[in-house]
């Protein structure tokens, strides 16, 4: 089993209000699980990634990866398994370095001034990586990152948090800043990069198509409890009218994710 959880619970003090929320998750992603999370604003799909990432502590509960007990393990300790992709572009890449320069950090060689030192052969294994993603950007190299467009941007984001292959991949709306046809294309890159390398990912989205087609298998979220788990068959069957129903069978009624199920404007 790559990641378990164990009857996480999460409160967070508001002043004199405490927020639950995350309350009592069980959850277990077995190697190559691809699982979409999708759930109202507030349910608790963030501070989830949060506790497994380590830069949010559960209140009560355990987090294993990989057999290991992690859960007072703060975010750099467990770096080195997780792979993590934010909904903001600029976020998972150093704008002032070259694509050589962010991939070699991703790859864990080193900080500055990476391209003068890199072999011929290192730069052959960057450009068949950059090669991977089909956006032409192998012969951009020495190029900075703050020259790319948001789609290419977050296209490089997404390789490098699978490059060093984690046990684990974390995507956090990932795809929800782009406008749809970049979002697309960021999306189509992510499955194929994590089918490849069969890593075990969990992906954060509001979107229910999106849901419905990513992954193998589908969690829903609502006021921090999973309310539905679904494997690839059973969620294969659904459409995103039947999602809905499930929604409002379950409570919710946040009339942006209801409305969410077919991308009008990249998802915001």
């Amino acid at each position: 089993m790559i990641l378990e959880l164990s009857g996480i619970s999460k409160t967070f003090a508001l002043g004199a209000e405490r927020v639950e929320a995350l309350r009592g998750v069980d959850l277990a992603l077995e190697e190559g699980e691809f699982a979409a999370v999708i759930g109202s604003n507030g349910a608790g799909k963030s501070t989830l990634l949060n506790v497994i990432a380590g830069t949010c502590r559960p209140s009560r509960g355990k987090v294993l990866i990989g057999g290991r007990d992690v859960t007072r393990w703060p975010a750099h300790r467990r770096a080195r398994w997780i792979g993590r992709v934010f909904q903001d572009p600029l976020r998972g890449t150093a704008a002032h370095m070259s694509l050589a320069e962010n991939l070699a950090l991703a790859l864990r060689k080193g900080p500055r001034g990476l391209f003068p030192l890199l072999s011929r052969a290192r730069r052959r294994h960057l450009e068949e990586a950059l090669a991977r993603l089909g956006m032409g950007l192998e012969g951009r190299l020495r190029e900075r990152v703050d020259h790319l467009s948001g789609g290419e941007r977050q296209a490089v984001t997404v390789l490098m948090a699978t490059l060093a292959r984690p046990k684990l991949l974390l995507l956090d709306e990932h795809t929800a800043a782009l406008d749809p046809a970049n979002a697309e294309v960021v999306l189509e890159v992510t499955e194929r990069l994590v089918a490849q390398d069969g890593i075990t990912t969990l992906m954060v989205t509001h979107r229910m198509d999106q849901a419905l087609r990513t992954g193998n298998r589908l969690i829903m979220m609502h006021k921090g409890q999973i309310r539905l788990d679904l494997g690839e068959e059973e969620k294969g069957r659904l459409t995103v009218d039947d999602l809905v129903s499930l929604f409002r069978r379950a409570g919710v009624a946040d009339d942006e994710l209801l409305l969410a199920g077919a991308p009008a404007n990249g998802g915001k």
